[in-house]
């Protein structure tokens, strides 16, 4: 399946379910206060690290493995079958330790009030997500990009307007979107998992299959768990030192510099695919390369424009300045999510060599580095602390992976290059936000912005032209 044609699906999906989203969140930005805004965020990421600690890789990230590799039918069955049993089963064993944590709630997160209502949420938040994300990868694996696109833009739809209803004309709080969204999440699931239902069979399960699949996953699964803490820890630091209204803001930066993982969701989802099916063809790595540069360059585009524009805009939904710092926290949370793709999509060595416990490794130094970091720097600097921890630790596993994976399987990144850009730009787009900074440009007028946002986008882009040209993405010959 070509890369190009998946992408175009995916992206389709992906961005209309953004679309979708950057409609009604300012809605529940406006309607909401920062603390109940934090307690829905906060809820949302309980959950989905849940979702992901029990699915325990194996259906996300072992199973397509071993599935794209099996030529026989049966065989196929047996692995699909396999693991959505075990991977059931962790589900079930981690909605029952959620409910089990509920007595030390309060211990940990001291503005949360009414904590069995709280893990609640969580533990079906937790399962209705795991049935979705089963669904989606189902359909991922099997190359039906057209069937995922139509279900997920139908679940994106429903879920906005009954949350748009409820909060507008009902006044619902975080606690009833949170369960609207986990009644369409499983519904979703459900409809994904039926056209595919022929691969489920109770006579598939293997042992043998279930031994294969963990060894593969189990290095994968912490990779999981320290990844969360690279990328969502931060709002659980900031409930427990701070306040839910800090956790509000916080993920309001978060849903803005989110918009990047947006842009290039597609082409991620389409691109495991596309490595395990070509790795091994002649000039892959050079299309590797070309692909990375890209990436690259988008990063920095949408630190420049997401980082100087999203103050202004989220000022127009609440013009009480209660959101006033996210112009210095966006560049930040961009940058940790480049280095995060750059680094872990793209270092293909451990996967292609079936040595996943590298990327355990690194990704258990730089997730204890992102806890360190956050316990250390949001008691200092507050939300920019916090920012400045998820880039960090990013870049630590960009780093250590990159190094690792080209032992393995060599492509010609200029990954050194791109790392320092958009750190770079990262320092620069948020240093001139800073109230405290000489050359702060939040007074200046919506034209001088605009000048700004277009002198850097040159600079940012020129670095990259070539490789953008070379990519041959203009013609299409990247898919070739």
């Amino acid at each position: 399946m070509p890369l190009l044609k998946d992408t175009i699906f995916y992206s389709i999906a992906i961005w209309g379910s953004r679309l979708v989203t950057v409609v009604t969140t300012p809605v529940i930005i406006a309607y909401l206060t920062p603390e109940d805004y934090g307690y829905l965020s906060l809820v949302r990421v309980i959950a989905t690290f849940c979702s992901t600690l029990g699915l325990l890789a194996i259906v996300d990230q072992a199973l397509p493995r071993f599935f794209i590799d099996s030529k026989e039918e049966n065989e196929r069955q047996a692995f699909v079958t396999t693991s959505f049993a075990i991977s059931t089963a962790g589900t079930i064993i981690i909605i029952v330790i959620i409910i089990a944590c509920t007595p030390f709630v309060t211990l940990v997160l001291k503005d949360i009030r009414y904590p069995l209502i709280f893990t609640s949420l969580i533990a079906l938040l937790c399962f209705s997500r795991s049935i979705q994300y089963v669904g989606a990868n189902m359909l991922k694996w099997t190359f039906r990009s057209p069937l995922f696109m139509k279900i997920t833009l139908a679940q994106t739809v429903a879920a906005a307007i009954l949350t748009l209803y409820g909060v507008i004309w009902l006044e619902w709080g975080a606690k009833e979107i949170l369960i609207t969204t986990s009644a369409v999440f499983f519904i979703a699931g459900i409809a994904s998992l039926f056209p595919i239902r022929s691969f489920f069979s109770v006579s598939g399960f293997s042992k043998s299959k279930l031994k294969i699949l963990t060894l593969y996953a189990w290095p994968l699964l912490g990779l999981n768990v320290f990844a969360f803490f690279m990328r969502s820890l931060d709002r659980i630091f900031l409930a427990a030192l701070t306040t839910l209204g800090a956790v509000g803001v916080y993920s309001v930066s978060s849903f803005i510099a989110g918009i990047f993982e947006t842009l290039v969701g597609g082409f991620f989802f389409a691109w495991g695919p596309h490595v395990f099916s070509t790795y091994g063809d002649e000039g892959a790595q050079k299309r590797y390369a070309y692909c990375f540069s890209i990436i690259s360059c988008l990063c920095i585009v949408a630190i420049i424009l997401l980082g100087l524009w999203a103050g202004p805009l989220i000022s127009l939904v609440r013009p009480d300045n209660a959101y006033n710092e996210i112009g210095v926290i966006v560049p930040w949370l961009i940058s940790g999510t480049g280095f995060y793709y750059l680094g872990g999509y793209f270092a293909l060595g451990p996967a292609i060599k079936k040595k996943t416990y590298w990327q355990f490794i690194v990704f258990v130094i730089a997730g204890t580095g992102n806890a360190l970091l956050n316990y250390s720097l949001i008691p200092l600097w507050g939300l920019l602390g916090a920012g400045i921890a998820t880039a960090t630790s990013s870049l630590i596993a960009g780093i250590l992976i990159q190094i690792i994976s080209n032992r393995f399987y060599y492509i010609p990144y200029r990954w050194k290059f791109s790392f320092a850009a958009i750190l770079f730009y990262t320092i620069l787009i948020s240093s001139i936000q800073n109230e405290s900074f000489v050359a702060n440009i939040n007074g200046l007028s919506i034209i001088l912005r605009g000048l700004i946002t277009i002198i850097l986008i040159c600079t940012a882009i020129l670095p990259f032209y070539r490789d953008i040209i070379s990519s041959g993405i203009l013609n299409k010959r990247i898919t070739s």
